[in-house]
């Protein structure tokens, strides 16, 4: 039987101390990053594997962070995934992710669970409104909020510009001579007011900057004009698309409330033989990575979740560490990225 590779085994491959290789670990001390990158050389040559649960019962952390998010089936969750483990690795953190679906007991069912994995702390991107009441924040590990939906100061949290994008936005396709939007990705029955008093949540933020940027201009914003398809996805892309044009309406613009949905309509739109940006112009949200290998490449606004993910994961590495001062909301920046899919 092999025997199994241990800490000294590991600083005397490295030429270091055992407690150099337990600081590389922990990522605790100060040494020379080639240090630190000939005991993680070591590591891997060696086949280490870090005991979680010895190191746990020692220092009572495990060096991981948890990230609960629905699902993969946009292309921002993989994206966001990938930013906060970047952002958790120059920490020397690993992550885990739990996936809890697209239901409005998921995200519950997933804090409950995450009293059994192994993480010191939790990026939470919740899908739906936790309201005052809840009972969600209250949990015996440090957590930090992601999303639209508001936190009411029981934890940290950090979201979008969504509102300001998407006012500056229809702005510029406004004052470029486009009249007539079209919005994908909500249900216009519920009506004008219903988006107006909103103070949370994707959908009813974004549409609310839409319409104060038509108010701006003097114009009110038609309730018509907005096509759910369902889900934020590619497919409800497809359906909006499919959606309005069998109703005959023929928009100079069509912005989506993201990505995923504006991949969708690009799809369609040149299946039903409309050309962009010629007949139509089209706009995403979130300038995932695909947005530019679209054909036409993409144009979406940028909501900087480089800047997001490390705001999220420095806050929650502040509070495993015991930072016990206010809470905080972090917004992050955007920029409007003009690709081929517009001529503005």
């Amino acid at each position: 039987m092999a025997k199994d590779v241990t800490i000294k085994d590991v600083a005397a491959e490295a030429g270091v101390s055992f407690k150099t290789v337990s600081n590389v670990i922990n990522g605790t001390g100060s040494m020379r990053e080639s240090t630190r990158e000939r005991v993680l050389e070591a590591m891997d040559k060696l086949n280490y594997t870090i005991n979680l649960s010895a190191r746990s019962l020692k220092t009572g952390t495990t060096g991981l962070l948890g990230l609960a998010i629905f699902d993969f089936s946009q292309p921002f969750a993989s994206y966001l995934a990938d930013q906060i483990i970047v952002c958790a690795r120059e920490h020397h953190y690993g992550v885990i992710i739990n996936t809890y679906g697209q239901n409005e007991h998921g995200l519950a069912r997933a804090m409950r669970q995450a009293n059994n994995l192994a993480a010191d702390g939790w990026i939470v991107f919740a899908d739906h409104a936790m309201g005052q009441r809840s009972k969600m924040p209250d949990q015996s590990y440090p957590l930090v909020l992601t999303g639209d939906w508001d936190a009411y100061g029981k934890v940290d949290q950090v979201t979008m510009p969504n509102v300001e994008a998407m006012r500056y936005t229809t702005n510029r396709l406004l004052d470029s001579g486009y009249r007539s939007i079209a919005l994908f990705g909500a249900d216009g029955s519920l009506g004008a007011r219903h988006y107006r008093q909103a103070t949370e949540g994707t959908q009813e933020l974004r549409v609310q900057g839409y319409m104060q940027a038509y108010e701006e201009h003097g114009i009110e914003a038609r309730m018509d004009m907005l096509f759910s398809g369902g889900l934020l996805t590619s497919d409800s892309g497809v359906r909006a698309t499919n959606l309005m044009m069998d109703q005959g309406v023929r928009p100079d613009a069509i912005i989506c409330l993201n990505d995923a949905m504006a991949l969708g309509a690009l799809h369609q739109l040149q299946v039903r033989g409309i050309r962009v940006p010629d007949d139509v112009q089209v706009v995403g949200f979130d300038n995932v990575p695909e947005a530019t290998y679209a054909n036409p490449s993409l144009t979406t606004i940028d909501p900087h979740i480089d800047s997001y993910a490390r705001h999220a994961v420095d806050m929650l590495i502040e509070r495993i560490q015991g930072y016990d001062g206010a809470k905080r909301v972090y917004t992050s920046d955007f920029t409007l990225v003009e690709r081929s899919s517009t001529s503005l």
